[in-house]
């Protein structure tokens, strides 16, 4: 199974903000865009994907939701949980979650995009709002991830592709459920914890689809292209834990 999300954990001794509630904690959530094992470079960096197709990324979002994490009876999940997260923007990838129980998770379950709830439900603020850029319109619903770049492969303008993944209503629902097992991540009382988690854009380009991106290079609505590349990164987990004794 190939990655899109690699979790690393790092033991964080601080104490938390004051608003935590008593016996509970803070978890940090830092995302970190790449490609491939390298750091991800917008526009200036060529890579190349699976196909062997040499490729620019000029644009990489997505949407992680309902994020719940879960331990041996015990569950939490996190309110409003909707976090847009950019490659272009540094602050939105962290995400930072309070007022945990303690305990020790060993999962992490999350959506890649957006349910269908936030998509029927009108208006919409923070990161749902539709002023980022990431709603198509009310019977169509968000853009759940969006990958857009040029490769000198594709026979468009500017040799440009644009990928933006969407619908919520089958049989393209294109939100994608996932499963991240950790090994403990602890959450003490009054303390914070971080997690640093690896998004990896080299996944939207094969398994279990390979992509040629001189055949597939343009997917901007719900429907069988788009549910093939949701299936792309939405396949791609696995999840590493390290450096637990590190400390801020």
């Amino acid at each position: 199974m190939k990655r899109i999300l690699t979790v690393f954990l790092l033991v964080h001794c601080s104490i938390a903000f004051a608003q935590n509630k008593p016996n509970t904690g803070a978890l940090k959530i830092i995302v970190h865009t790449v490609f491939g094992k390298e750091q991800l470079q917008l526009q200036n960096r060529e890579y190349a994907n699976a196909h062997g197709d040499s490729l620019y990324i000029d644009e990489f979002r997505f949407y992680l939701s309902n994020l719940k994490f879960s331990t041996t009876g015990v569950s939490f999940w996190e309110p409003d949980s909707y976090h847009l997260v950019d490659a272009a923007d540094k602050d939105s990838r962290t995400i930072y979650i309070k007022n945990i129980p303690a305990g020790n998770y060993t999962t992490l379950d999350l959506m890649l995009g957006v349910d269908s709830m936030a998509n029927v439900s009108g208006a919409n603020e923070g990161d749902l709002d539709p002023v980022k850029a990431m709603y198509w319109a009310w019977n169509t619903g968000y853009i759940m991830a969006k990958l857009q770049g040029h490769s000198k492969v594709c026979k468009t303008l500017h040799h440009a592709f644009e990928f933006h993944i969407g619908g919520y209503l089958p049989p393209y629902n294109a939100v994608r459920n996932v499963r991240l097992p950790l090994q403990q991540v602890t959450i003490a009382a009054g303390k914070e914890n971080i997690l640093e988690i690896n998004a990896d854009a080299a996944a939207w380009f094969n398994d279990p689809e390979m992509i040629d991106l001189s055949k597939t290079n343009e997917v901007n609505m719900p429907g069988k292209d788009a549910m093939m590349i949701a299936d792309n990164y939405a396949d791609m987990l696995s999840v590493e834990t390290g450096g637990q004794d590190k400390q801020k």
